[in-house]
Order: structure tokens, then sequence, then C-alpha cells
């Protein structure tokens, strides 16, 4: 039996940005699409920091109730563009062919092997909605990750509307939104600081210089 599982593609390639592509955890390479027969997620996560996406898709799955793939980096790659419009993404799956896969953009298929291996259950990682509000530390390349996730599907211009917004939630699991994007959820573990700086010079009190104004020489 044939499976048939609708993608959004401009989001498959935002939250590809989040997946590892040289992890040894190989099945960690690659986008985790889970659908339902009502809806598609797409995950992507490295242990440090992880998205999902989600779309109200019309999915054809028989009778199962959740079934998910992964996809590879190189199938990823296959989906792109034309003329500045993506077309639409679809992956089917064969009951009957165990490791068999097809992703089809804009009516030209890519056939691929399924890798073989499970995910991790990703909405244990997921952190809590309104955190403790104590501020943790957080890698900002991880923080950027997020921020081109905001821009591949927003734009490189709009990003003056806001951007990356973090439910501060001290050294646990920080969940992380996006600026206006309600299909988005992500999340970050913050990192262990060895402390700030000592700063003390900058409290001190010190005097001010003087400048003064520079007298023009009398005409001769």
């Amino acid at each position: 039996m044939i499976q048939t599982i609708q993608i959004d593609p401009r989001q498959l390639k935002a939250i590809a940005l989040l997946a590892p592509k040289q992890d040894q955890r190989y099945w960690l390479n690659g986008v985790f699409v889970e659908a339902m027969p009502r809806e598609t997620r797409l995950v992507a996560m490295d242990g440090q920091r992880m998205g999902v996406f989600r779309a109200d898709k019309a999915n054809q799955l028989g009778d199962a109730l959740c079934i998910g793939c992964i996809l590879p980096h190189n199938v990823i790659e296959c989906v792109k563009p034309v003329r500045g419009k993506f077309g639409c993404l679809e992956l089917r799956l064969d009951t009957e062919r165990l490791g068999w896969a097809e992703l089809t953009h804009g009516g030209t298929p890519c056939e691929f092997v399924r890798p073989d291996a499970g995910y991790p259950i990703y909405r244990r990682a997921i952190g809590p909605h309104r955190g403790s509000g104590e501020p943790g530390q957080c890698d900002p390349r991880h923080l950027y990750d997020f921020h081109r996730v905001f821009q591949a599907l927003e734009g490189k211009f709009t990003t003056d509307r806001g951007g990356v917004y973090l439910h501060h939630n001290g050294t646990d699991n920080t969940r992380v939104s996006l600026h206006g994007r309600e299909d988005f959820v992500g999340t970050v573990r913050p990192r262990k600081a060895d402390g700030p700086a000592l700063l003390s010079w900058a409290d001190l009190p010190a005097p001010v210089a003087r400048v003064d104004a520079a007298v023009p020489p009398e005409p001769a």
C-alpha cells in the first residue's frame, strides 16, 4: 500500500538548516518527517538545539495513525525552487517495500532508501512555554542558526520585525519561538558558563579628560 505525505517545501528547506550533516549518529543527518492523517511535522536536532515545524495537510496513511521517515540531506537538496517558487512536495512510502521511499517535487520524483534507524522522541525535549524567567547562557551560534531559519521563511530583509525569542528557563531546556510564526517551536540547551569576567575597572570613578578647543592662529 502506498502512503502519501504532503510536505511544505519552504518549511523543509528552512528546518534542514538545523540538521547536522556529519554527525556520528547518522540518523540525525537529515530531517525527520512525522505524519498524521491531518498534520505533517518536520523535525531537526543535534542534541544541543532542535526545531519543529507543523502544517495542516491531508495525508493518506491508510489505517496508520502516525508514521515517520528520515529525509537525508542529499534528498532534500533535490528540492529547489523554479523561478523563485516551490512546487507541490509529496513523500510516498510503500508498506510492502520496506526501505523504499520517493520524494516528488513539482512532478519530478526522487527515489531513495530510507535510513534504517529510529529517531529520538523529540516531544520530550521541547522546553516549557512559560520558563522560569531565569536567564541562561546560550551558544550564540545556535541562536544564529534559528535566525537563519527565520530568514529562510521571511526573507533577509524582514528581520527588522523581530526574529528569535527565548523563553528563558535557566539551565534547563529553553523554548525558542520565531516572531509571528505559530507553526514553529524550537529548543536550545543552555551551556554551562564559568562566570562573567571581572570588570571592576568599569565601575571605578575616573577623572574626565578635558579637551580644549583649538585656538586658531592669528593672521600675520
